[in-house]
């Protein structure tokens, strides 16, 4: 699969290359920071991806089990076009069910909604006589309205169903929001 995107992204330079332009191609890091402000982690591994054809740009930064995420949608070709599409959709839903209420976070001066879900690590093995459940991980996030109808999902993850007892994870997740800025554009 990376060999494929790897051509047909040589593919498209070289068209736009033979046709007098440049394509200019964002990287998820790049697309995200056009849309927000905001300080990492301290330390943590930054890793980048994009869905929906790179309409969805995710930047995610990881801690051993932890996570803190940022992705965008609503542009087009995006996989949910509004907020309220998201939540009723795959990516915020528990197996099928809404999310849980969690609260509130001050978020760039805005008070916005806390949802909280589970989210399968590692499936129960089928070929056992009595499957075991799903082990689970949560994950906890706000969804950020921005201009032009985009809109952030901002979340923590812990990839492991063990509680943190020191917090760090959620620590640096409630650090990071406090410095989340949407830009104006």
């Amino acid at each position: 699969m990376k060999r494929l995107w790897t051509a047909a992204l040589i593919l498209m330079t070289a068209a736009g290359a033979a046709a007098g332009g440049t394509v200019k191609t964002k990287t998820p890091s790049q697309a995200v920071a056009a849309a927000l402000s905001f300080t990492p982690p301290k330390g943590w591994t930054v890793v980048e991806y994009s869905n929906a054809e790179g309409a969805d740009p995710v930047v995610r930064f990881e801690s051993l089990a932890d996570a803190v995420q940022v992705r965008l949608f609503g542009a087009p070709g995006s996989d949910y076009a509004t907020p309220e599409d998201f939540l009723a959709g795959p990516a915020a839903s528990e197996q099928g069910a809404a999310p849980a209420e969690a609260g509130t976070a001050l978020v760039a001066g805005r008070k916005l909604a806390l949802h909280r879900r589970r989210f399968p690590i590692e499936a129960a093995d089928p070929h056992r006589p009595s499957p075991s459940k799903s082990i689970m991980g949560t994950e906890t996030f706000c969804v950020l309205p921005l201009k032009g109808g985009r809109f952030a999902v901002l979340a923590y993850r812990r990839a492991s169903p063990m509680p943190d007892l020191q917090r760090k994870g959620e620590k640096a997740w409630e650090a990071f929001l406090k410095t989340v800025r949407p830009k104006a554009k």
